[in-house]
């Protein structure tokens, strides 16, 4: 049998499957900062580093800007 680890957002408890939709969550919902749009995709508020997927940026904003400390369950 695989163990599957599950994030729990120790804010609000929500649970994810995976890394990138807790970073996601993290920004959207327990942060202030957000994507600026460009032209040519989405550049962090903090360091500027740029991305074409707001997703990829918003995981980025999460795992480098913004305070992170899950709680890991085991499903």
């Amino acid at each position: 049998m695989i163990k599957r680890v599950i994030l729990k957002c120790e804010v609000c408890g929500e649970t994810f499957s995976t890394n990138s939709l807790y970073y996601q969550h993290k920004v959207l919902q327990h942060s202030s900062y957000r994507p600026i749009v460009k032209d040519d995709g989405y550049e962090c508020p903090v360091c500027h580093e740029k991305r074409r997927k707001v997703e990829s940026l918003l995981t980025h904003i999460g795992l480098q800007h913004v305070p992170n400390n899950p709680i890991r369950v085991e499903a």
